[in-house]
């Protein structure tokens, strides 16, 4: 599940996710990526926000496979993706452990950099946990 943040996260990424034409190539130039991710949980356990930092390898190869770059896990379903030069909105939904859960997010491309929001609901035995995500991610160097 983590790499399918960090990529949904890049294309936001986050793409999370029947998957449209892809209009255009996204402006994100190919290089190293750092990733930085800000995580909150509510619901019957509520957790304080979580710092994530990733760095990640981005080739032309990568942007060019659209959505297929994301290697969604076999329990999800994209319901939505509009990928575009300079934005991506994204949605899915995913069976974990008979556990149901919807992800709904964007990302706005700058070429060398990105930001990016994504929500999720998950119906757990305990109740409905919600995950708000902010993320951006920064071009670094080579890979």
């Amino acid at each position: 599940m983590p790499r399918f943040v960090s990529l949904i996260s890049l294309i936001s990424s986050a793409l999370f996710f029947s998957v449209p034409a892809l209009a255009d190539t996204p402006n994100l130039q190919p290089g190293l990526w750092a990733y930085d991710t800000v995580s909150t949980v509510e619901g019957p356990v509520n957790l304080p926000p979580q710092n994530m930092t990733n760095k990640e390898c981005l080739t032309q190869e990568d942007l060019n496979k659209g959505v297929d770059m994301l290697n969604i896990p076999e329990q999800c379903r994209l319901t939505q993706t509009d990928i575009g030069r300079e934005r991506a909105d994204f949605a899915a939904t995913c069976n974990m452990g008979g556990m149901n859960s919807v992800y709904k997010g964007h990302s706005k491309f700058y070429g060398d950099n990105l930001q990016g929001q994504m929500r999720s609901e998950t119906d757990t035995p305990l109740g409905k946990m919600i995950m708000n995500m902010t993320f951006k991610a920064k071009r670094v160097g080579e890979c």
